[in-house]
């Protein structure tokens, strides 16, 4: 092989996979927008200036569910450590029921958008 070719077999290689790079799966969004057919998810804002500072990507904050993305597991762990029962930690998401009008989120609604987020991380 010429020097020729191998620069261009390695350039070809970095552009096949910094093409991957930023496509690693749903956001937060994808996610609000994938459970609305599962139970009314209602009024939603995108709140993600609001979490910026602590590290998450996104915010999307509906009547039923605020969905937190974070980078990594880790980081969705370590937001949801200590907050109890009204968050469910499912990979970079964090569910979170805390609100008001989301505390009258029914259980079975819940564990329904568990199972989506799941489904969607598993591709």
């Amino acid at each position: 092989m010429t020097q020729i070719g191998r620069i261009t077999l390695v350039v070809a290689t970095l552009a096949a996979l910094l093409a991957g790079c930023g496509s690693s799966g749903p956001t937060a969004q994808n996610v609000v927008d994938a459970l609305g057919p599962l139970f009314p998810v209602g009024n939603q804002r995108d709140n993600t200036g609001t979490c910026e500072p602590t590290g998450c990507e996104q915010l999307i904050t509906t009547d039923a569910v605020s969905v937190y993305q974070w980078p990594d597991e880790d980081a969705a762990v370590s937001f949801a450590t200590g907050l109890g029962d009204v968050v469910q930690q499912i990979g970079p998401f964090v569910l979170s029921y805390a609100g008001t009008e989301q505390q009258l989120t029914p259980r079975g609604a819940r564990a329904a958008f568990a199972a989506r987020v799941r489904t969607l991380l598993d591709g």
